[in-house]
């Protein structure tokens, strides 16, 4: 029997994001606990740019409180949209969420940049439009105790309708980046220079593009360390690895480069027996609407073997190459893993540290026995090792050095 997995690398999930949710019917009711309650909005007006956009990236074009949605006790939301960049030729703007505790200690409060997981190419698909924006973040209620405030991007989009850079990593992380510099321009809030990126999956590839990144980007913010979970790493290996991964998600990297990169076209980037699939796989959303995953679970079974083209396709090959997050980074740096994880497989994880490692990158390798692809979910062991390393990191106290590996 063939499995049919909806990889929902999700921003927020009810029980755990991402989700691989598996559409059989054993899994029904696990399936039913995680949407319930949850609903999905389209964009309005507010998503749309002015008709004056400024060129310099970071600048916060309008914000508001959230309404209608439902948020941790003790926190309040703004929704903000700013612009930003996908690379130096193309301009974009983006939508962040933007969450604080209702009762702030005095002083600027530090930031947690959170990163989300895949929830799809397009707008419609993103994190701000569901009616509990924070569901996903690990560690919610320990953040609000804490008194920091979580900058939450969507990524960017250069047109309306069309994909954000997904698995772009400069893309990504200047997303990213403009969010801080775009909510430090909010007059509710007084935020400190200091930001830890937090991010899982997708957004812990965008979380480490952001740690190299930002000394050239945006230097004036103090990334004080960057956390990468179940982060994807060469992507090459992990589509190697993971034909469902290459089936689900290899429409998306193929829709995405395609708009980004001049020499990857989408219809020699998918094998020729996916592409009516994969054509409408690209526009589907992997969270919400509920019926939009489950199509594309069955749109994977109608082909066989890999969509993306990697083993024709040398610019394909290489754009994903370049997409990996091997650059130095100089903020402190932790990785976890779940031993279990059989989305972004482990081996793929180790081999990145040990790369990493042999090139002189200072960091932290964590690796969760039992735990899956939803290590983020609340209450997870992963929360209490993350909120202790992170207050550290706002502490100013010295990481490790060298290389360190540490089992939960």
């Amino acid at each position: 029997m063939i499995r049919l997995a909806v990889l929902l690398h999700l921003l927020a999930g009810v029980v755990c994001t991402p989700f691989e949710v598996a559409a059989q019917s054993d899994n029904a009711t696990a399936v039913q606990e995680m949407f319930a309650g949850v609903t999905v909005r389209a964009p309005d007006a507010f998503y749309d740019p002015p008709a004056q956009v400024p060129d310099k990236p970071g600048v916060l074009l309008r914000s508001e409180p959230l309404r209608d949605v439902r948020l941790p006790a003790g926190m309040r939301g703004w929704r903000i949209l700013y612009t930003t960049t996908v690379n130096d030729t193309t301009r974009a703007t983006a939508m962040a969420t933007v969450f604080a505790p209702v009762d702030p200690p005095a002083g600027p409060r530090p930031v947690i940049a959170w990163e989300h997981g895949t929830t799809g190419l397009q707008q419609r698909c993103m994190p701000s439009l569901i009616s509990a924006p924070t569901l996903g973040i690990p560690a919610l209620d320990r953040i609000v105790r804490a008194g920091w405030v979580i900058v939450a991007s969507d990524y960017s989009f250069a047109e309306k309708g069309g994909p954000h850079p997904y698995l772009i990593g400069e893309g990504e992380a200047r997303a990213a980046l403009d969010s801080i510099r775009a909510a430090q321009q909010m007059p509710e809030l007084t935020l400190d220079a200091r930001t830890v990126v937090w991010g899982h999956s997708q957004g812990g590839h965008s979380a480490l593009w952001t740690g190299i990144a930002a000394p050239r980007y945006a230097p004036e913010i103090e990334i004080a360390g960057v956390a990468a979970i179940a982060p994807a790493t060469n992507l090459r290996n992990i589509i190697a690895m993971n034909q469902g991964i290459d089936k689900r998600l290899g429409p998306y990297v193929a829709r995405a480069y395609s708009r980004f990169y001049p020499d990857i076209t989408f219809e020699q980037a998918i094998r020729p027996e996916a592409l009516a699939a994969a054509r409408e796989i690209s526009g589907l959303c992997g969270f919400l609407p509920a019926e939009e995953p489950v199509r594309a679970a069955v749109l994977t079974t109608t082909f066989e073997g890999p969509a993306l083209a990697t083993r024709t396709d040398v610019a394909l090959s290489a754009r994903l190459a370049q997409n990996d997050p091997d650059h130095p980074i100089p903020a402190p740096l932790v990785i976890a893993q779940g031993a279990e994880d059989d989305v972004v497989p482990p081996a793929v994880t180790a081999g990145y540290v040990e790369e990493r490692c042999a090139a002189g990158q200072r960091l932290e390798y964590w690796t969760f026995a039992g735990l899956d692809h939803g290590m983020v979910k609340p209450g997870s062991p992963l929360e209490e090792p993350l909120m202790a390393w992170t207050a550290a990191r706002f502490a100013n106290r010295p990481p490790p050095a060298g290389c360190r590996r540490m089992s939960f």
